[in-house]
């Protein structure tokens, strides 16, 4: 993945997302983008047409050479992350309730905030709430209290942020709600709020600190991201 200038996801990983090649995280974050933006979702819809179309060329391969069975593939598509991360029902529960405001949430992650978060407070002013999804990703949803900083560091491999409610910035940039921020190892940043941000986070790999005595914290980082992905293929 590289960093997008305008704070969406790339063409190859909305194609990929449209595909259900992406794990169940992965899926559930870009769902919640593409929901409020509507270039991404024109984008996700032409993808998805091109995947239907191939999926319907390998059936008719299928069928000149035997009787495929379609049951299996309907199936297979059913289960697909992509599939199940962008379902259309409205879930009962909408909103997260922050300090003074409430927050409206993209379906698919009031779907998966009504079925209960614990958080928990972190240095720096940062509170954190896990949520398992897959046995490849750790998710979060993470809230920075207005004057809030994370220390600094970088990526083992991918993180991707979707600020659902303030903002943030870093030293690539500033960051409104709906903003898909992408950053992988070759990144390191110190991100900070002045009025207080509410995101929902995916990282396919630890994050490393780089400085101070935060670097002493890397051991309990590694150990909670491998207990994160433990925790998804429950």
């Amino acid at each position: 993945m590289s960093m997008q200038e305008n704070h969406h996801p790339s063409e190859q990983l909305l194609a990929d997302f449209a595909g259900g090649k992406l794990s169940t995280g992965m899926s559930v974050v870009i769902a919640a983008h593409v929901e409020h933006c509507q270039s991404c979702k024109e984008q996700t819809a032409d993808s998805e047409e091109s995947a239907t179309t191939e999926w319907i060329a390998e059936a008719d391969v299928e069928a000149s050479t035997g009787a495929p069975d379609f049951a299996d593939m309907a199936a297979n598509i059913v289960q697909m992350p992509q599939a199940n991360a962008r379902r259309d029902e409205v879930p009962a529960f909408t909103e997260m309730h922050m300090l003074d405001h409430s927050v409206r949430l993209p379906r698919v992650l009031a779907k998966i905030a009504a079925e209960g978060l614990v958080w928990k407070k972190l240095a720096g002013g940062i509170n954190q709430a896990s949520v398992a999804l897959d046995d490849e990703t750790q998710c979060e949803f993470l809230y920075m209290k207005p004057g809030s900083q994370v220390p600094v560091h970088k990526h083992l491999g991918n993180e991707v942020t979707l600020v659902l409610d303030g903002s943030f910035s870093d030293e690539l940039g500033n960051y409104q709600p709906s903003d898909f921020v992408v950053r992988d190892g070759s990144h390191t940043h110190r991100p900070a709020s002045e009025e207080g941000c509410l995101c929902f986070a995916v990282l396919d790999s630890p994050l490393t600190f780089t400085t101070g005595v935060a670097r002493l914290l890397n051991p309990f980082l590694k150990y909670r991201f491998k207990r994160a992905t433990s925790a998804g293929s429950l």
